[in-house]
């Protein structure tokens, strides 16, 4: 998982083809239970919480599927190589906050981001005509406020982390029901 991101992100290379793994996970999500904390939709599935975990800050986690040689150019990890040559897949999962809340988180940034742009126009207007750069002031106050909604973002996910550990550790309990092992720890043929 990256350690500074706003929403942590990990990849599992799995041991067989896009398509295959899609069907077998979707089978395995489908026997889960309760259904609501299990959403399956073609190659994107999500895992919720049970209603008395959520928090304020209590994360989802959603997976999809894609071809290794996509997930190549995302990826750093030496083990992807093989699962390239030999035509498996990759799982991508990554954690976030409920919609109503991202939804929420990203229309502050929005707005932090067009104050600090048309503060930054503004302070730069007034410094070239001789006056007092005060836009500047309301750039860096607003970046501040930027700068602080991003700490939450990881306090939050700090103060979350035993419900991300939960959430993984459901994942691959319907990973092993699906039959999907990662590359680095398949069983041999």
């Amino acid at each position: 998982m990256v350690g500074l991101s706003i929403r942590p992100t990990f990849q599992v290379p799995i041991a067989c083809s896009k398509s295959e793994a899609i069907e077998r996970f979707g089978a395995a999500m489908q026997n889960q239970s309760p259904r609501s904390l299990y959403l399956a939709h073609g190659e994107y599935c999500e895992f919720h919480l049970e209603d008395h975990l959520h928090r304020l800050w209590s994360p989802h986690l959603s997976v999809y599927f894609i071809d290794s040689d996509k997930a190549h150019s995302h990826a750093t990890a030496s083990d992807l190589d093989e699962a390239i040559a030999s035509g498996h897949c990759t799982l991508i999962g990554r954690f976030a906050p409920r919609p109503n809340l991202w939804t929420l988180i990203w229309i502050f940034y929005l707005a932090l981001f067009c104050s600090i742009f048309f503060a930054t126009l503004l302070g730069g207007s007034q410094w070239m005509i001789g006056h007092f750069p005060w836009g500047w002031v309301i750039a860096i106050a607003t970046a501040l406020l930027y700068a602080s909604l991003w700490i939450a973002s990881q306090i939050g996910q700090s103060l979350c982390h035993d419900q991300m550990d939960l959430l993984r550790n459901r994942l691959s309990k319907v990973l092993l029901q699906a039959d999907l092992h990662p590359i680095s720890s398949a069983p041999p043929e």
